[in-house]
C-alpha cells in the first residue's frame, strides 16, 4: 500500500513538473519578438550562408541557443544532430561566446556534428533574443505567429512534442 501511494505522490509530481514548465515555456514565448527572428535572418552561418536562404517557411522553425563550454547543451549534442536530419523542420542552431569560426568548425569535427551553426561570438544575437540561460529552444510554428521557448535539457521526445504544440 505504501509503495502504491509512493508511485502515485511520483506521477503527480512528475505530472506537475510538465505542466509547470509547459506555462513557463508558454509565457516565455509570448516575450520572444519576431524582430529578434530577423536580426537572425541576416546572419551568416560558419559556412557563409544566409540564415534566410536556409529557411523554409512551410516549416516549423527551430532555434537552438547553446555553447562549446555548456556541460547540459553538450549532452544535447546527439539530439540535436537528429534533428537536423529531419525534413519537417527548420533547425538553426547560435553558438554562443563559442570562439571564432575556426575554433567552432574544429570544435564540431571532434564532436562529429553536421547542423547548421551561427557564430554569436559576442553574444548579440542572444541578446536580442533576450537568451540568459543555454541551451535555450525557441519553436515557432510554420506561420511564426506562435512560438514555444524553453530553456535546459529536452529529450528526443520533448523536442518532438513541442515540435507539435507550437503548429497546431
Amino acid at each position: 500500500m505504501k509503495i502504491k501511494k509512493f508511485i502515485k505522490e511520483i506521477i503527480f509530481i512528475a505530472l506537475a513538473v510538465i505542466v509547470v514548465t509547459n506555462v513557463i515555456g508558454y509565457i516565455r514565448g509570448k516575450s520572444v519578438k519576431g524582430s529578434s527572428l530577423e536580426v537572425l535572418m541576416q546572419k551568416e552561418t560558419i559556412n557563409g550562408k544566409k540564415v534566410k536562404d536556409l529557411v523554409d517557411k512551410n516549416r516549423v522553425l527551430v532555434v537552438n541557443f547553446w555553447g562549446s563550454w555548456c556541460p547540459i547543451c553538450l549532452r544535447e549534442l546527439g539530439t540535436i544532430e537528429k534533428l537536423s536530419k529531419r525534413d519537417d523542420i527548420t533547425l538553426i542552431t547560435v553558438a554562443n561566446n563559442s570562439g571564432d569560426n575556426k575554433k567552432l568548425k574544429e570544435f564540431m569535427k571532434s564532436k562529429n556534428i553536421n547542423y547548421i551553426v551561427v557564430n554569436d561570438s559576442n553574444g548579440k544575437i542572444s541578446n536580442a533574443f533576450k537568451i540568459d540561460t543555454f541551451p535555450t529552444n525557441i519553436f515557432y510554428s510554420k506561420d511564426r505567429n506562435n512560438s514555444i521557448v524553453d530553456s535546459g535539457y529536452i529529450s528526443e521526445v520533448g523536442f518532438n512534442l513541442r515540435i507539435k504544440m507550437v503548429d497546431k
